[in-house]
């Protein structure tokens, strides 16, 4: 007799159902796991042989084969362990087969029973309440990501003895919690930062238009301090939100119960390839779904990763190649990117002289290709501020002031539909949108400084948010002039 019980794998973000086939037959005792396994799916031959023993079922000396089907599909991790072992109590008559037939099984096994956490539970959980299914068995420590779902039997496991209890008296009772926030690490309160007014507007503007941001300046002139500030001026985020931003980091193994505000990823400048983009595990990324992404030093980054920026500026998806497959991770976020002007950091500083050619001060801003700059919205020059100046500066606008004009200007946006970051280019074709001499003096300055179209568009989105944080209805010279201003590296000729 075959037992069937269902676990899954995880493509992508993506949970996939996995029937685990479970046959003891006759013959030459062995234990064999066939299905495309990866190495810790095959180990796991000892880890359920010495979980069985320690609850007093040994496995029977026979043949028994475990099927994970479908079979073109690779299995990793060791997250079918209690899954197999279930399998093979209930073909060995321990468990009833009615009661694990229409169940869907994750964990990983200790030596002596115990159940391990795993990633992917919350990815799990809404794909089997998609389907219909009716059981969820999963260990205990992962209970705290999908304890808020509702429309699911849960079966939150300890160990494996627990669960044989379990079976014979029901699920136990799981209290139901409702959501609340989690704080982000590493953001900064606006009042925090001395002096620096334009920047403060820039990350005003770039927090109400969900617009890219890159910073040029030299050392301490606050561009690491202004980015972290950014994402506390974003809006909560909304549920279907802050259900993709939980899934990318169940699936990342990073389990946490809640999630309503942004994200915020800031990967090292010497970060691979793969862990930024995402390879069998969602990168940086998509760790910033939803919310900002942070490249310090942004120049320093490997080409090939800034590269693959592109594709997820423009469609919010990083495709990653497999072999006979390809896996999409979702990507919509908000970039941030901050470098020095040179190698040494102090070219056009007042008060330090640069000790770089021309040259070389080209060559490493031109680590930053061209359609990458061209796909960022702001792009400002910072100078160092005076200290004094600084220290007794009074404008101390806090993050709670600034947030409440960046959510009334996102209120204004949420009625077109978009943010404007993605703002189609008919809307400034629109009666009203923009005054004539305005636009006149968009084309003007983009012919001079050879702009793309894509580039004249973020300019006029640009002005669009300034004029949602003035309360304008119609963006004019002053907006206009702001979002050129804001175009520093054009006027550089970088």
């Amino acid at each position: 007799m075959v037992s069937q019980l269902f676990s899954t794998t995880l493509v992508g973000v993506e949970a996939q159902f996995v029937r685990v086939e479970v046959d003891l037959a006759s013959g030459l005792p062995g234990f064999h796991i066939v299905g495309l396994p990866d190495a810790a799916v095959g180990e796991s031959v000892h880890r359920v042989r010495s979980a069985l023993r320690s609850v007093g079922h040994p496995i029977p000396p026979r043949r028994c084969t475990i099927n994970l089907a479908p079979g073109d599909l690779r299995k990793e991790g060791p997250r079918f362990d209690l899954a197999i072992a279930l399998g093979l109590l209930s073909g060995n008559g321990v468990v009833a087969a009615d009661l694990v037939t229409d169940s869907v099984v994750l964990g990983e096994l200790s030596l002596e029973g115990d159940v391990r956490p795993v990633r992917g539970v919350l990815n799990t959980a809404l794909a089997v309440r998609e389907r219909g299914m009716r059981r969820l068995f999963l260990p205990v420590d992962n209970l705290s990501e999908v304890d808020w779902l509702d429309g699911l039997e849960l079966w939150p496991v300890a160990s494996l003895g627990q669960l044989l209890e379990m079976l014979k008296g029901g699920p136990p009772p799981v209290e139901r919690r409702a959501r609340r926030g989690e704080a982000v690490e590493g953001v900064v309160d606006l009042g925090e930062v001395l002096g620096q007014e334009m920047g403060k507007r820039v990350v005003q503007v770039a927090a109400a238009g969900g617009h890219h941001l890159l910073w040029v300046g030299p050392p301490g002139c606050g561009k690491t301090m202004l980015s972290r500030c950014l994402p506390a001026l974003l809006p909560e985020l909304e549920d279907q939100q802050a259900l993709e931003v939980l899934s990318v980091a169940s699936a990342l193994g990073q389990a946490r119960s809640d999630q309503l505000s942004p994200p915020l990823a800031q990967p090292h400048c010497h970060i691979s390839t793969p862990a930024l983009l995402g390879s069998h595990r969602p990168g940086e990324l998509s760790r910033a779904h939803q919310g900002v992404l942070f490249l310090d030093e942004v120049t320093e980054f490997a080409r090939d990763g800034l590269e693959g920026l592109r594709t997820a500026l423009e469609t919010g998806w990083v495709e990653v190649g497999r072999v006979k497959t390809r896996i999409r991770y979702p990507a919509r976020f908000q970039l941030v990117a901050a470098c020095n002007p040179c190698p040494c950091g102090y070219a056009g500083d007042d008060r330090r002289v640069c000790c770089c050619s021309d040259h070389r001060r080209i060559g490493y801003l031109n680590r930053l290709s061209g359609p990458i700059r061209d796909r960022v919205d702001l792009q400002v020059m910072l100078k160092r501020p005076e200290l004094r100046e600084s220290w007794k500066a009074r404008d101390r606008t806090t993050t709670a002031q600034a947030r409440e004009k960046v959510l009334k200007a996102r209120a204004r946006q949420s009625r077109r539909g978009c943010l404007n970051r993605d703002l189609a280019r008919s809307f400034f074709d629109g009666q009203g949108v923009i005054e004539e001499k305005a636009l006149d003096f968009v084309f003007d300055y983009a012919s001079q400084k050879f702009l793309s179209l894509r580039a004249m568009e973020k300019i006029l989105r640009v002005a669009q948010t300034v004029a949602d944080l003035d309360g304008k209805r119609c963006i004019a010279m002053p907006q206009v002039a702001e979002a050129v201003h804001y175009r520093c590296l054009d006027q550089q000729g970088w």
